[in-house]
Formats: structure tokens, sequence, C-alpha cells
């Protein structure tokens, strides 16, 4: 496997080998780029980086021709919550990478000027960008494919990133690492876009035995009702009035359930009044993305927090709000969530200007805003925490870790609370994904509202995803496909034989590398906001803990860490 960073302030590119130990203890995708940042950057202080290394990194099944497995991760310190983060991604750029023989790609430092980067017959290069800095994401895109066609894969930032607000995105052929404002630091980089040609090259780790696991894989897919039906007919917005009916979906910035009219903003609703085509990830046969006539989405959270969150329930109006945050770069979770709460702390005087839910006209003005950091925006741009923080009310923040919350109510789903609070991310639903067993019955159906248990099964999901995130496959595939059937894929794939639990062992050493990382940081608090109060926390977090090996304050202990093959000298604090 080959390692390839830019210096971006003095352009040198260097290679490197990644020792076959990491890569055995790691895998690929989100647990080596989690490991390379760990020893790489310390602190502002004392590293040689002001801004956080940002790394793009493959798995092991990228690039193959296995299912829901052409994917990328990009890892960093999170401008938005200081939080390790790793995203993952749909787009084309992780199987074009490898097919030139990069498995990891590193940025690190910051740009003298504007620039972007390009892979092209295995040769990378460093190019200015004063054609492309400054415009809109699609303008941008027409003049990279004017220069290397239709082809080429395009990473970029929109001029939300360029502006550095903390929430932006980057969009990678129409999908996104959203979360964690990943955009405003390729911003901060000067980076605006990161554009890789086909590419020639062999992907090793295909064989008669991968064939066989993908045959398979596809059908436990063709089983699940989920990954059958469900998705492929109305898209990830499927989920929408099943959360609803049971009381899973909120309103207002989470003071009221949501209301029956939330089904006008269905998956079901984009499906007859919007839709133009599905769109799949490389060679995914569900096809949940959604092209409208709004362009890319949207998706079942951007329904929610653009819609059901801010009492918007005209899918075109969702639709278009959806349009400006793509095309401006903004995370859809993070700017409904601050719109949501700019809602209610207008209500209560603690704004310089009025905002009420439902209000399109100048929601679509503040997006504008917000991505420019002019005006009403440049307060809006920091974030729900930092905003709460400014204005003199932290309680209409709903963050955890400073990342804004989906749209799962935790006061419905007491594990998926606690997912929240403990997720290294932040206030994320991914990491460990409870809301398949107390929601959906996938695998079997638990009590939401019960308490126990929800400690182990939680931190098994996480470990699991962890271990399927450095693979690198589609959380989707969870609604069918075993855990243990992803330890057979990764023996298969890296040429060991890897146990179902030695795969469970590495997805927790990835959990704790990461937890060690945000200890490092200061980040200790595991916790929900005050409006969840209800949500019996406190004992399922004692229990979380102890489950874990760590101590009363939620630190690794040191038999723990001798276990994982961690060491506090070079992975933590």
């Amino acid at each position: 496997m080959k390692l390839v960073t830019v210096h971006l302030d003095t352009e040198e590119i260097a290679e490197a080998p990644i020792d076959r130990s990491m890569v055995r203890r790691f895998v690929g995708g989100r647990g080596l780029t989690s490991k390379l940042l760990s020893d790489w950057y310390r602190s502002p202080e004392g590293s040689r980086d002001k801004t956080s290394p940002l790394f793009i990194g493959t798995g092991p099944l990228t690039g193959l021709s296995f299912p829901m497995a052409g994917r990328f991760v990009a890892t960093a310190q999170s401008p938005l919550t200081n939080t390790i983060f790793s995203s993952s991604c749909g787009g084309r750029l992780g199987v074009y990478l490898k097919r030139h023989g990069i498995d990891v790609l590193a940025l690190r430092g910051v740009a003298r000027k504007p620039c972007y980067l390009s892979v092209q017959d295995g040769v990378l290069s460093i190019n200015g960008a004063d054609g492309i800095w400054g415009r809109e994401k699609a303008e941008a895109k027409a003049v990279l494919r004017k220069i290397y066609g239709n082809g080429c894969s395009i990473l970029l930032i929109g001029k939300a990133g360029e502006n550095g607000v903390s929430y932006a995105n980057v969009e990678n052929d129409g999908r996104f690492l959203g979360r964690g404002g990943l955009g405003a630091l390729l911003g901060a980089m000067k980076v605006k876009a990161i554009v890789v040609g086909y590419g020639r090259g062999e992907v090793s780790g295909a064989g008669d035995q991968v064939s066989f696991l993908a045959y398979e894989f596809k059908k436990l897919l063709s089983a699940s009702p989920v990954t059958s039906r469900g998705l492929p007919q109305f898209g990830t917005g499927v989920l929408l009035n099943r959360m609803q009916e049971l009381g899973l979906l909120s309103t207002k910035n989470f003071r009221e359930g949501a209301p029956p009219q939330s089904r006008r903003v269905s998956g079901e609703a984009v499906a007859s009044e919007l839709l133009k085509r599905k769109r799949a990830c490389y060679l995914c046969p569900i096809a949940c993305g959604r092209e409208t006539r709004f362009g890319e989405g949207p998706e079942y959270e951007t329904l929610w927090s653009l819609g059901v969150n801010l009492s918007i329930f005209d899918i075109e109006q969702v639709a278009e709000l959806n349009r400006l945050c793509n095309g401006y770069g903004l995370d859809t979770i993070s700017t409904g969530g601050v719109l949501g709460m700019a809602c209610e702390l207008s209500e209560k005087g603690k704004l310089p200007f009025r905002l009420a839910y439902g209000d399109v006209a100048t929601m679509k003005e503040l997006i504008v805003e917000i991505a420019e950091k002019r005006s009403r925006g440049e307060l809006l741009a920091m974030g729900t925490k930092a905003l709460g923080e400014r204005v003199g009310m932290p309680e209409a923040a709903i963050h955890v870790k400073g990342l804004e919350l989906p749209a799962y109510d935790p006061r419905g789903a007491y594990g998926q609370g606690l997912g929240y609070a403990t997720s290294n991310r932040g206030g994320c639903h991914l990491p460990g994904y409870l809301i398949g067993l107390e929601a959906l019955a996938i695998p079997k159906l638990v009590d939401r509202l019960g308490i126990d248990g929800k400690a182990s099964l939680l931190a098994l999901n996480q470990n699991v995803t962890a271990f399927v995130d450095s693979l690198i496959v589609c959380r989707f595939a969870a609604f069918a496909i075993p855990g243990d059937f992803y330890s057979r894929i990764a023996s298969a794939v890296m040429g060991e034989r890897i146990t179902w639990e030695e795969s469970i062992t590495i997805g927790e050493r990835i959990w704790n590398l990461e937890r060690l990382y945000n200890l490092r940081q200061g980040i200790t608090e595991d916790t929900l906001p005050e409006r969840f109060s209800n949500v019996p926390l406190a004992g399922m977090l004692k229990e979380y803990y102890e489950i874990r090996g760590w101590d009363s304050s939620g630190v690794p202990g040191p038999d723990k860490l001798k276990l994982l093959e961690l060491s506090t000298g070079q992975d933590g604090i």
C-alpha cells in the first residue's frame, strides 16, 4: 500500500509505503487514516501543521468488483467540533485513486495561493485555481471538465468552504462528505478541488473467493425488504414516515413531536412529485440516490432538517433549500439545526433579526448569507454550540460535542441517545445506529424505551461499523448483511484469515484510538442536551464505560490499551 503526501506550503510531493503491520491492525479507510492523523497531528502548538492534515483513504475493497464498496473516507480534525472526524463518501474518487496506485492521499499545510490538485496517468500535480476559486460549484466543475474531460472524478468545495463556514461540506460526483466541516478545512488549506482521471492500473485483491462473496452479498441484499424494495423504490426518505409514526421525529428544534403533515415531505413524496431518475454509487445495486427536478436529493436527513424541523411541509420548498445548500457547499443537517435554533432564539428575542418557523423566503436568504459569511449569516455560520454561547442561550443548541443532532429523537430511542452521547464524531447517528434494533427490528426488535443491554449492543455496533468503515462498505449494507460476513470478506481480500472475533477487536482498536485522540484534545464529556433530560443516560453510560474497559471518567485503562496494542505515548494522551 502507498501513501502520497502533498505538502501544500512547499509544493513537495512525497511517496512512502504503508507498513504491513499497520494495515493488519487498522485495515484501511477509517482505521488507517485515523491512525495516521493521531500520529501526525498532536496539536497546533506542537505540530508543524497549523491546520489539521486531511487524509483521503481507500480500503482493501475499493476498486474491486464488489457491491457497495466503491467508496473512500476522509479523516481530519473537525473545524466544527475539534474531534477526530472520519466521513465516508460514495463518489468515484477513491476508486480512481486506487487505479493510480494511491491508497492514501494526505494533504498538509496551507498553499500560498488557491490551488487544486490533479492526478492524471499516475502523476499528481498542484495547479493554480485562479479560474475556479470564488466561482459557483457548477461553473468550477465545467471549467475542470473542459480541461480533463467528462470521465474524471471531481472532489470540490463551494463558497461556504472557501469562506470558512464551520459546517461546510465537500462534494464528489454528486455525493457528499457532509458533516464536520471538512469543506472549511480544505478552504483553509486553499484547496478548491481534487481532480482524478479514470486510471488504467489494476487493483489487487480480486480472486475467486472475493467473486463468490460478492455473489453471496448480492443475494443477501436481494433478500432484505429494505435493500431490495424500500431503499430502491423510495430512497433514504423511506424511513421518514416510519420514524414519525413511532414518535422519533421532532419539529421546531426538538421542542415538539412531528405532525402528520410530515408525510408531505417523505420519500414517497419525493418519488411521486420530484423524481427524475435514481442514482447509484459505483457498483451499487440499490441506487438509493435521487436526482430530482432540483438536483441531487433531498435525502432522509435533509427532508427532516430543512423540512419537518423547520415546519416546512411543501416538498418543493424543501428541495429548493436543499439545492441552495448543495450549491454553496453546506451540510444540510447542521444548516437545518442552525436555522431551527435561530427560529427559537428569535422567539426569545435573542437575535438582532426576526425568523419564524415556516418562513421559507427568509431561510433562503439566510442560507446565502451563511455561505458568504456576511450580514445575518456571519452569526449563524459558527454552528449551534458557538451560537448558543454567543447569545447566552446554550440550552437551545441541540448538539453533542459541537455536532448538530440528526433526525432521530433520543427521547423515543434510549440506545440511540447513548449512541449520540458516546460518538467520537459528536451528535451523529451512524457510528452505532441502534435505530436498526430499536425501530426497524433489524436484525431483531428491542424495547426502544428500555435500557437493559443497550450499552453492550451499542459498543458492539460501534466496533462493527468502525471495521466496516475500514474495509470500506456502505453502511446501508447493514440492513441485509450479518456482521460476521465482513470478516469473511476481509479474509478473502487481505489474503490472511481474520476471524469474527478479530474483526471486532480491530473495530474496538479503532474506536479506542479515536477516543484517545479526543481526550488528548480535551474533549471529555459524553452527554446529551438538557432538552433530553428524561433520557436515562447516567445508568447506561456507567455500564457502557465498564463494558469498554474504561474508568469512571471514560478514559481507557492500561489493561485495555495493552490488549488492543495501543500505547498512551504514541496513540493517546
